[in-house]
């Protein structure tokens, strides 16, 4: 499931990147539409890098986080 949802986000990214470069290089404004999601997507991004920040942080300093089930990948 999670592999779907990453393709959806790749995808829906390179859309609204690529409608907002054609239509600078047009030079007409882009639809609301396309920059409510490129500030959706750009807000999902960056909530997404500082929660995993700080998980990469708090295992850095050492914390033993308990694992979900089916998660047996070795950290370290």
């Amino acid at each position: 499931m999670t592999e779907f949802f990453l393709f959806v986000y790749a995808m829906l990214t390179l859309f609204v990147i690529a409608a907002i470069q054609r239509n600078r290089r047009a030079q007409r404004p882009s639809p609301q539409m396309v920059t409510m999601v490129g500030w959706g997507l750009f807000s999902l991004s960056s909530t997404l890098a500082v929660l995993l920040g700080a998980v990469a942080l708090a295992l850095a300093l050492g914390l033993h986080m308990q694992l979900p089930p089916g998660f047996d990948a070795p950290i370290f």
